[in-house]
C-alpha cells in the first residue's frame, strides 16, 4: 500500500500545481489587460515558478512542456533587461520547437509567436530595421504554418502585421506601415468572426480564448493608429 499511497499523493500534488498554474497565468493576463503591471508581473512570476516545478517533478516532463513554454513567453514581458527578455524567449522557443516537431498543427503557431516577440524586443532595444526584417519573415512563416486552430493563426498573423506596420511607420514608410496595419485589422476581424465571439456583448473579452486576450492591447492600439492616420489623410470613411 505504501507505494500506491506515495503515487496517489504525488498525483494529487501535481493536480494542485496544475490548477495553481492555470489560476496564476489567467490572473496575470487579466491584470495586464486591466493595466495592473505589478500585479500581472507577480502572478506571471508565480506561474513560471510553478511550470518549472511541474516540468521538473512530473513523471513525464513532456506533458508539462506546453505550460513551461507559455509561462516563459508570457513572463518575458516583465524581464529586467533586453538580455533577460531574449533569454526567456529563446528558452520558450526551444520548448515550442520540440513541441512543434512532434505536433506541428498544435504548436507551430505558438512557436512563431515567440519569434515575433523577439522581433519586438529588438525594436524596443532600438534595432527597428532588424525587427522589420524578422517580422517580415514571421509573416511569411504564419502564411505557410499548419494550424489546428485557424483563428489562433489569424490572430498571430494579425499581431505580427500590427507591429510590422508600427515599425515601418517609425522608419518613415507611412504608406507601407498603414497598409500592414489595415491588413492586420482585417485578418483579426476575420479570425474573431471564425470564433463566433460576441464582441458586442459586455465582458466578451473575459470569455474569449487566451490568445485573443493577449492580442487585445495590440489590436486596440492598431485600430486607434489606423483611424488616426486615415483621418489625417482625409479618409475617415
Amino acid at each position: 500500500m505504501g507505494p500506491r499511497r506515495t503515487s496517489g499523493r504525488k498525483a494529487s500534488r501535481l493536480g494542485t500545481l496544475e490548477r495553481r498554474y492555470d489560476f496564476h497565468l489567467g490572473e496575470a493576463i487579466r491584470a495586464a489587460l486591466e493595466g495592473s503591471h505589478d500585479k500581472a508581473a507577480t502572478h506571471s512570476s508565480t506561474a513560471l515558478s510553478i511550470s518549472r516545478e511541474l516540468y521538473a517533478a512530473g513523471p513525464d516532463p513532456a506533458r508539462h512542456r506546453p505550460e513551461l513554454a507559455a509561462a516563459l513567453c508570457n513572463h518575458a514581458r516583465y524581464g529586467d533587461t533586453p538580455v533577460h527578455v531574449v533569454a526567456l524567449l529563446m528558452e520558450s522557443a526551444g520548448h515550442y520547437a520540440a513541441l512543434a516537431h512532434a505536433d506541428p498543427a498544435a504548436y507551430e503557431v505558438p512557436r512563431i509567436d515567440v519569434l515575433a516577440r523577439i522581433a519586438l524586443t529588438a525594436d524596443e532595444a532600438g534595432n527597428t530595421r532588424d525587427a522589420i526584417s524578422l517580422l517580415r519573415e514571421v509573416v511569411r512563416m504564419y502564411d505557410g504554418a499548419p494550424a489546428a486552430d485557424q483563428a489562433e493563426l489569424g490572430i498571430g498573423l494579425a499581431r505580427a502585421r500590427f507591429h510590422l506596420g508600427r515599425c515601418l511607420l517609425k522608419t518613415g514608410a507611412s504608406a507601407d506601415g498603414l497598409a500592414e496595419i489595415d491588413a492586420g485589422l482585417e485578418i483579426a476581424a476575420a479570425a474573431l468572426g471564425r470564433l463566433r465571439v460576441p464582441a458586442h456583448a459586455p465582458g466578451w473579452l473575459a470569455t474569449a480564448p487566451r490568445y485573443v486576450q493577449l492580442a487585445a492591447p495590440d489590436w486596440a492600439a492598431a485600430a486607434v493608429r489606423a483611424m488616426t492616420l486615415h483621418a489625417a489623410a482625409g479618409r475617415w470613411e
